[in-house]
């Protein structure tokens, strides 16, 4: 068999930790995992990778080359993925390099959290900040910001292109823009790794944002995944004439915006300002991406108003390629589960009417309703049938 061959289907769902995994009912043709000792048997007959082994390979290489027959087609939320040899499998390739880029980062940097004093008393980033500065060719450099003793930002690098292909970039003088985006789709699945998935051809965004997520030690965490370099020509914000980078931020527009992704936004957005001052902070449409844009500005004109004050050096535990490249372990050391939006029923999601209309009192949409008990239906007989009707009473 080759190495991470498809074996077996688990549905991850978001109402648990992902440690706790059941049969997933919603994969393609209705296969579902090989559990229990019998399954172990045939495993090890039949010389298919087994979970254990398959869990050895190092975190990038998870899931990478395998058949995708067995991903969840139409994840209904953050937290509706198949698991494949134990590990989530998304539905397409370049979705599935982004989590394991992710997740190997995450391993990657685990490291004893700040204490308080290392803020100097800046509390929700209200005060000036000393960031990691943008490269030259364009990235944010890979690791964790902590923003509290038990908040951080993680910053991963999911390249695009293989390496040694170049991107085309635009020049400083054709880059006005920085634009904040919302995830809006008729599943409300905000997933950053299942939107990567949507989003061929041309390039988007540069840069995509997740939910709050928490990992294996209880400390809470946003993603923010970066696919190409931030002056690369992209295609997303049409009012703005795409005239810049752009953030996916992972925000439906009846969620509320979590304070860590307000925080991640305020850290992106620096950097990114630090490394072009000629961009405005923007947001998409009407809006679009706004709560984040106003958390942004209100703490520019909280900074007006405290002048001279030094600067807070945020907390950074870099991650370097060869960690990134070797690390390992299991999904549940790494991550407890991370946010959901609500779902949104199935028959909403097209141009279904809804329950409530369906019932509604008016006539043309009231549903059916049985009036008498459902019983065989009584023939006459040709005797009876031959006699004449008696006179209906008067």
């Amino acid at each position: 068999m080759p190495r991470g061959h498809y074996v077996g289907t688990k549905s991850l769902r978001d109402e648990g930790h992902l440690n706790f995994l059941r049969v997933g009912p919603r994969v393609r043709g209705g296969r579902r995992a090989l559990v229990g000792l019998g399954a172990a048997a045939l495993l090890a007959a039949t010389g298919a990778p087994t979970v254990a082994w398959a869990q050895n390979l190092p975190i990038k290489e998870r899931n990478i080359g395998v058949s995708r027959s067995g991903a969840t087609e139409q994840p209904r939320s953050e937290g509706d993925q198949a698991l494949a040899d134990g590990w989530v499998l998304y539905r397409t390739e370049r979705g599935q390099t982004a989590f394991n880029d992710s997740m190997a980062t995450l391993k990657a940097t685990d490291s004893k959290a700040p204490s308080a004093a290392a803020f100097n008393g800046c509390t929700d980033l209200q005060c000036g900040l000393s960031l990691p500065a943008l490269s030259a060719d364009g990235w944010i450099p890979p690791g964790r910001i902590w923003v509290s003793p038990t908040e951080y930002i993680l910053i991963v690098h999911s390249p695009r292109l293989p390496a040694g292909q170049q991107y085309r970039r635009r020049a400083a003088r054709d880059m006005r823009y920085f634009v904040l985006h919302e995830f809006h789709n008729s599943t409300r699945n905000t997933d950053p790794f299942d939107t990567i998935s949507s989003h061929s051809g041309s390039v988007f965004v540069p840069l995509y944002m997740s939910k709050q997520w928490t990992d294996a030690k209880g400390r809470r965490f946003v993603i923010v995944v970066q696919i190409a370099p931030h002056d690369v020509f992209c295609f997303h914000a049409t009012d703005k004439g795409s005239a810049g980078p752009g953030m996916e931020v992972a925000k439906n527009y009846t969620d509320e915006l979590e304070p860590l992704q307000a925080l991640a936004g305020i850290v992106i957005a620096s950097i990114i300002k630090a490394a072009a001052p000629q961009l405005e902070v923007v947001n998409h449409g009407g809006t679009e991406g706004l709560p984040m844009l106003k958390a942004y500005q209100h703490r520019i004109e909280t900074l007006r108003g405290r002048p001279g004050a030094a600067p807070v050096v945020l907390p950074f535990v870099p991650a370097t390629p060869q960690r990134i490249a070797s690390a390992n372990g299991k999904i549940e050391d790494l991550i407890a589960r991370g946010g959901a939006s609500p779902r949104i029923p199935i028959a909403e999601r097209a141009v279904v009417p809804s329950r409530a209309i369906m019932l509604s009192d008016t006539a043309d949409t009231q549903a059916p309703k049985l009036v008498g008990p459902i019983k065989p239906a009584v023939r006459p007989t040709a005797a009876r049938a031959s006699e004449p009707a008696p006179p209906s009473p008067q």
